[in-house]
């Protein structure tokens, strides 16, 4: 049961890291260098042919899962365990973050080659989006100033709080195809709204920059949930479908 549950609170930290770190306007996401969705994305067998991995990689890949399962419930049983994360100060919360980093990144790079590492950086800023711009080592290579970082964290903390508001009180369970649609349809905008001002707050050198660390667009296969279609479209639990490359617009 004990397993359990640090295994239940480690994706749980996974998925609010993020919103954590916005929250206190800091840079970095919840992943480094090679991102928290690389595992997630290896395991879409469109990627996967996208990266030309072998079968050897495959049945690699496939081997590893227990093994970085059981690494990050480590790590959070290391910090506390189960409930802790919200009474972690910054400095602890980065800790952890980037043992959960160190644990993604050396998984990846014991999987794949150079090239194929590469590419998959790319597929990761394409599925974060402007999102993304909290990684470090994507703020490093673009240049973000501390002023920036003030900014982009104030539209994220923004769009958070809109999110929030408009989903209280909507019973997902005995909601209908077509109001999944609408609601879908509301959020993609949302998040268009969203990338366009944080996008807006760069310079055309970083916007370049930006979209050529993204490389050829990659059309993401489409997730179960409120079939949010067209690319970007968020996802229930933080995720994107992925699609084009933001752009400036």
């Amino acid at each position: 049961m004990r397993r359990a549950l640090c295994a239940a609170a480690a994706l749980a930290l996974v998925a609010c890291a993020s919103t954590a770190q916005a929250q206190r306007g800091q840079r970095g996401g919840m992943f480094g260098p090679m991102g928290g969705g690389g595992l997630m994305l290896l395991r879409m067998p469109e990627v996967q042919q996208e990266l030309k991995m072998t079968p050897p990689q495959i049945e690699k890949l496939n081997a590893k899962q227990d093994e970085v399962r059981n690494a990050m419930q480590e790590a959070f049983q290391g910090a506390g365990g189960p409930g802790a994360f919200g009474n972690m100060s910054p400095e602890e919360r980065e800790k952890l973050f980037a043992k959960v980093r160190e644990i993604q990144s050396k998984a990846v790079a014991d999987i794949l080659d150079s090239t194929q590492q590469k590419r998959l950086r790319q597929l990761e800023i394409q599925m974060q989006g402007a999102a993304a711009l909290n990684n470090p080592e994507v703020a490093t290579a673009l240049g973000i100033t501390a002023d920036q970082r003030t900014k982009i964290a104030a539209v994220q903390r923004e769009a958070m709080e809109a999110q929030r508001a408009a989903m209280q009180g909507i019973d997902f369970r005995n909601m209908s195809d077509e109001d999944r649609q609408k609601l879908g349809a509301r959020m993609q905008e949302a998040r268009r709204q969203t990338e366009a001002k944080i996008l807006a707050l760069l310079t055309d050198a970083q916007r370049a920059r930006f979209k050529e660390m993204q490389g050829a667009p990659f059309k993401f296969p489409e997730m179960r949930g409120f079939g949010f279609g067209g690319p970007g479209g968020p996802r229930p639990g933080g995720r994107r479908p992925g699609g084009a490359p933001p752009s400036g617009r």
